[in-house]
């Protein structure tokens, strides 16, 4: 019984395989989206890739309270239709106007109640090995962006554009079968009493040490009495370092691929060269989120440490980015830049756990979503603005620096926020 919290984990990272590989290929899609609709603007391109991302993120609060009221899988469920359904709908669109809403809005909210019910669901089933399983679950993101464009190529040769809208729309519509997997945790808490009782009827004792919770302990267990919203961490100092982070964090992601292609078409990297790049990086990052997530089960070091280090290590990595033209360089400096992608996704959601508690997390981690949300709105038409304005890439990636190590000093500051406010809290 309890090995099946693992098998839960296992269908939140082929979840994210496919909603990160389109979110992360979405580049390649806009450009065979550009050949079929020759008349299409730069602006109209915009719009479809804020719908995206903005409802992506920026509906979080929302979606993390109908999980909470209506519960995590049917509104799981909801969001692959939407996004299936946006896809499917996308064969129909004769204009870029129409795809807006479809490939835009449509996919974008249905990916935001997949990702943010995976955060509620999470803290129910894992509360002693949450950073292993946390670091399973996030590492299917750069996985499905390295393998998601070499995925779409050769369909939109064989097939074109619109009967790969068809064949995506399918694929999603697979997941939600894995995600009927994802079951109530106050239905997997009575199926383990009634397995233990039968146990104890059968004067049987079984271990299970090696999971995320044994039988003995999880039927002890009660669901979390989750809250919709909880509007009073706006007025916690320490959660407002949360919110410093993000705001500098968000400076750097997710656009820091999209800038690091457009630099190296700019000193000549060839498309090829572009590719391996960014599918190196993916790679890179995947399994760093796996190697950080078994480090800190293992508890070789605190979790707010390891938060600060990576960030603050990836900005100067970025920083470095326009300094060389060679490749090599730039792809070591990128891989520094990785630390910070992973050291945020390895973290935050048990952090925000951590400090604001299990029942809290739709909102905690909900209202951080919505506020990236909204900030890549504003950021990467300021970092493109830098690039027409000076002529160089270095001032945005100093600025995308400059943001990444200010979120990492932001979660630094959490011991002296806590003294000055008197707040009594054990930084983990």
């Amino acid at each position: 019984m309890a090995r099946y919290a693992w098998l839960v984990v296992a269908v939140m990272f082929l979840s994210n395989v496919v909603t990160a590989g389109y979110i992360k290929s979405f580049g390649v899609i806009y450009n065979a989206v550009e050949i079929a609709y020759p008349d299409t603007s730069a602006t109209a391109g915009g719009v479809v890739v804020a719908l995206l991302s903005g409802c992506r993120n920026g509906l979080a609060p929302v979606v993390g309270a109908a999980a909470v009221q209506f519960g995590a899988r049917p509104v799981m469920i909801f969001g692959i239709v939407l996004c299936s359904g946006g896809l499917f709908a996308s064969f129909f669109c004769n204009s870029v106007a129409t795809l807006a809403i479809t490939l835009g809005a449509m996919m974008g909210t249905g990916m935001c109640a997949v990702e943010t019910c995976q955060i509620v669901v999470m803290p129910e089933y894992f509360r002693n090995k949450k950073e292993l399983a946390n670091s399973i679950r996030v590492a299917g993101y750069p996985l499905g962006g390295a393998a998601f464009p070499f995925f779409l190529l050769p369909f939109f040769e064989y097939f074109g554009l619109k009967l790969t809208f068809i064949i995506l729309s399918a694929l999603f519509a697979q997941l939600a079968v894995f995600v009927f997997l994802i079951r109530p945790f106050s239905t997997h808490v009575k199926m383990a009493e009634v397995k233990k009782s039968r146990k104890e009827k059968a004067s049987k004792s079984i271990s299970n040490g090696a999971v995320a919770m044994d039988d003995s302990k999880l039927s002890q267990e009660k669901p979390i009495k989750a809250k919709k919203f909880d509007l009073k961490l706006f007025l916690n100092p320490i959660y407002l370092t949360h919110i410093g982070m993000i705001v500098g964090f968000s400076a750097a992601l997710p656009h820091a691929q999209y800038f690091v292609a457009v630099y190296g078409k700019a000193i000549g990297f060839s498309l090829e060269q572009n590719s391996i790049l960014l599918a190196y990086q993916a790679v890179l990052d995947s399994f760093t989120r796996l190697l950080l997530g078994y480090m800190l089960d293992k508890k070789i070091f605190k979790k707010t440490h390891c938060f600060v280090v990576c960030l603050v290590v990836a900005g100067i990595g970025t920083a470095m980015i326009p300094a060389s033209t060679n490749f090599w360089v730039v792809m070591f400096t990128f891989s520094i830049f990785s630390l910070g992608s992973s050291g945020y996704f390895a973290n935050i959601n048990v952090i925000l756990i951590d400090q604001f508690g299990e029942h809290n997390v739709a909102s905690s981690w909900g209202f951080i979503r919505m506020i990236q949300g909204i900030l890549n709105f504003l950021y990467p038409p300021l970092l493109g603005y830098l690039v027409d304005v000076t002529g160089s890439y270095y001032l945005t990636f100093l600025t995308m620096g400059i943001g990444l190590t200010c979120a990492g000093l932001s979660i630094a500051s959490q011991p002296l926020v806590a003294r000055a406010a008197k707040i009594d809290m054990i930084f983990y």
